[in-house]
This record gives C-alpha cells, sequence and structure tokens, in this order.
C-alpha cells in the first residue's frame, strides 16, 4: 500500500483489516486485499501484474523515474490521452472484439486447467494444498463448479441487474459446505464439469457486446462496485488461475 499511496499520489478511501481501497470516487480505484482461501507465498506472481492509466504521461514518468521507481514499474503507465484520440475509438464493425479477447483468454487459461487436472495423479489428488486446506481434487472440482456460478455474475451485472445481498462471509462459508459435500470427488467427474462449465460461460462471455464491459455493479456486500470486464479478468480467470498455481504449489508440477 505505501507505494500506491505515497509514491503514485494514490489517497486511501476506505481501510478495514486485510483490505484497502485507494483512489478518488470520481474514477477508477485501486483494491487490495487478502483471499480468504489462500494463503502463504504466491506461486504465481503474473496474477499481481497492475496496469496503471495517466491523463499526463510525460509528467507522471518523470516524477516516478526521479523518485527512484524501477523502470519495470513506471513502463506500465500508458497514456489515456491516447484513447481519446478518435482513431482509436472502436468501430461499429468491431463490436464484440474485446469481449472475443476476454473469451479467447478465459479459454487459455480453461484448457491450462484441464491440462493440469488430467496430468494428476490418484496420490496428487488426495494431497492436501498449503493454501485452500483442501485436498487437490476438492480444489479442482472447486474450480469446475465456480464457472457455473462466476458466470451468474457476468449475465446480472451486463444486464443492467443488481446481485443479491452477498457478504464474504456468505462466500466462505459455501466454499466450505462445496468442500465437505464434494469431498470424494472424481477426476473425471471434476473434468467433465470444469469443461462443460468452462464452454458455457466462454460462450456467454463471447456473446457480450462491448458496450456492456463497462457496466458496473457491486459484487460482494462491503466492496467497490466491478465492471464486466473486471469481474471477467478479476475473477472468472484469476480465479482459475489463482487455484491451479496452489494446485501445482502442492503436487510440484
Amino acid at each position: 500500500m505505501p507505494f500506491y499511496r505515497d509514491v503514485v499520489g494514490l489517497p486511501v478511501a476506505r481501510e478495514t483489516p486485510g483490505f484497502v481501497v485507494l483512489g478518488r470516487g470520481e474514477a477508477p480505484v485501486l483494491a487490495l486485499g487478502t483471499h480468504s482461501q489462500v494463503h502463504g507465498r504466491n506461486a504465481d506472481p503474473a496474477r499481481h501484474m497492475v496496469g496503471l492509466t495517466t491523463d499526463d504521461i510525460t509528467a507522471d514518468w518523470k516524477r516516478l523515474k526521479d523518485a527512484g521507481i524501477p523502470t519495470a514499474i513506471w513502463s506500465s503507465f500508458s497514456s489515456s490521452t491516447a484513447r481519446a484520440d478518435p482513431s482509436s475509438e472502436t468501430k461499429e464493425g468491431d463490436m464484440g472484439a474485446k469481449a472475443e479477447s476476454l473469451a479467447r483468454q478465459f479459454e487459455q487459461k480453461a484448457q491450462e486447467a484441464t491440462k493440469v487436472f488430467d496430468g494428476l495423479s490418484d496420490a496428487d489428488w488426495k494431497k492436501l494444498t498449503s493454501a485452500e486446506k483442501w485436498s487437490v481434487g476438492v480444489v479442482a472440482h472447486h474450480v469446475a463448479a465456480s464457472h457455473e456460478g462466476i458466470g451468474g455474475i457476468v449475465k446480472t451485472i451486463s444486464s443492467g441487474q443488481a446481485m443479491p445481498h452477498f457478504t464474504m462471509q456468505m462466500l466462505d462459508a459455501m466454499n466450505a459446505k462445496h468442500a465437505q459435500e464434494h469431498a470424494g470427488c472424481t477426476k473425471a467427474e471434476t473434468l467433465a464439469l470444469h469443461k462443460k462449465n468452462a464452454a458455457a460461460a466462454a460462450s456467454q462471455v463471447r456473446g457480450l457486446d462491448d458496450t456492456v464491459l463497462t457496466k458496473t455493479g457491486t459484487v460482494l456486500a462491503g466492496m467497490p462496485a466491478m465492471s464486466v470486464e473486471q469481474i471477467i479478468t478479476g475473477i472468472l480467470i484469476s480465479h482459475v488461475d489463482e487455484h491451479l498455481g496452489s494446485i501445482r504449489a502442492t503436487v510440484g508440477h
């Protein structure tokens, strides 16, 4: 948090134990927090990559460089003024191009999960993960089952409807119940569920008009609203990535 608050200059809008929101209410915000089911060292550092935009890239580039920020950090800035160029605006014929790209990103991640799940031995399937404290099989089944639920969130927010009241505590309880009910899940049934739900979720994302990707809604009570695009990248895709990292760290391949 100190980097974003003290160097980038984002004000703290909300702070609670394990969670902080930085930014101004009239602009996109940055939310940093812990995940209730993941603990310890991150097995996949890539999921923490952050892209920042600025209205004056030259001034911010100089400010960050003068502050001694490594090139890898300040080079991630991209000028939002470039998006004001009429030539960069989405043309009518390109409607759905971003949704198609997001669908492909998810499909690639789902295919990666399929390969990992399929390569797990019976011994691997029973190993206990250090992150979720579930067996590898239960984590895989959790991933497979979650595509449908997250897809439902995408459908609700993209259609302009409000999500029902749902808290982090309710999510934890739901996940714990799932882990108990599917403790004996098999690899075959998990793979079948994963493929079915992933295909349905990809189809749903692919069918979105790019104009709805900016629609926002509250997913979890007390948390900042998220756009449809953020839900796809930050939940649908990242959820697979996160738990795959845990499985790989547990089985060692």
